[in-house]
């Protein structure tokens, strides 16, 4: 996670001191890729390091409710850092649902997109979409409008990724990009799939 250090005010605004992440987001490192393919050892640590931070929220009952290129941060040796929890929820032991609509529409999952109640599991598609955008330099869901991106959403189908990259990969975009959120894993049971362990030791 990106570090929070201290908070002031100044005139009229509030001022947030948070940890420096030197080499930018992930959205401006795949800009610099210029649709060079990402080697999949870098793939894979990016989407383990995406994994812990979002563990520790879900385990401290956050929901990110914005899981976006944008808002994975690089610091050092590209170590990635979750951050930007600006729309984040708190869920308490009796509300274990959310309601409000927020987040990026092309990461928005189909739960949300049918205004129906959602939990972490929502986070889980965000992540889906983030690492589809880390395999192929888009998004699983493009449209010209909102509504019919929602449409392409619902439907949960999309391009398939590139056979350049392992099963296992294109296997674990397919298991975070579940369209019913009852089967879509939450993040403890993707950090015990055996290809994230054979990758963390």
């Amino acid at each position: 996670m990106v570090k929070y250090y201290d908070s002031f005010v100044l005139k009229d605004s509030i001022n947030i001191i948070m940890e420096y992440c030197e080499n930018g987001d992930l959205g401006k490192c795949l800009k610099k890729q210029m649709n060079r393919p990402l080697e999949e050892k870098k793939l894979w640590k990016f989407f383990i390091e995406m994994c812990l931070g979002m563990r520790y929220l879900h385990q401290n009952k956050i929901l990110h409710r914005d899981i976006k290129t944008t808002n994975m941060f690089l610091g050092k040796e590209d170590k990635i850092k979750v951050g930007d929890l600006g729309v984040a929820k708190l869920l308490n032991q009796t509300q274990n649902m959310a309601h409000t609509i927020v987040g990026t529409p092309y990461y928005l999952s189909p739960e949300l997109c049918e205004e129906k109640p959602y939990n972490h599991k929502s986070d889980i598609w965000s992540l889906g979409c983030v690492l589809y955008e880390l395999c192929t330099f888009r998004h699983p869901f493009e449209a010209k409008n909102q509504g019919s991106l929602i449409m392409k959403i619902v439907r949960g189908q999309y391009p398939a990724i590139s056979t350049k990259y392992s099963e296992e990969l294109r296997d674990m975009v397919g298991l975070l990009l579940t369209k019913d959120y009852k089967k879509r894993p939450a993040i403890v049971d993707i950090l015990a799939k055996p290809a994230m362990k054979a990758r963390m030791q």
